[in-house]
């Protein structure tokens, strides 16, 4: 496991280390996906459904 990155993340989330440290890896889990449900839009940056179909043309011809 990459401690790093948890503490990353949880840092991005507006935790300390010690908070993160202080926090089981499920609490942990459960508070970043609700930190992402609630700061990171779904629709941002999706491909369309013309990409979408480009893309997975590209990747059966490969």
């Amino acid at each position: 496991m990459r401690f790093a990155a948890i503490y990353g993340s949880g840092a991005a989330a507006g935790f300390t280390p010690q908070a993160v440290r202080a926090m089981s890896m499920f609490q942990y889990f459960s508070a970043l996906d609700g930190w992402m449900a609630a700061n990171v839009p779904e629709d941002e940056n999706a491909l369309t459904d013309k990409e979408r179909d480009d893309l997975w043309a590209w990747l059966e011809a490969s």
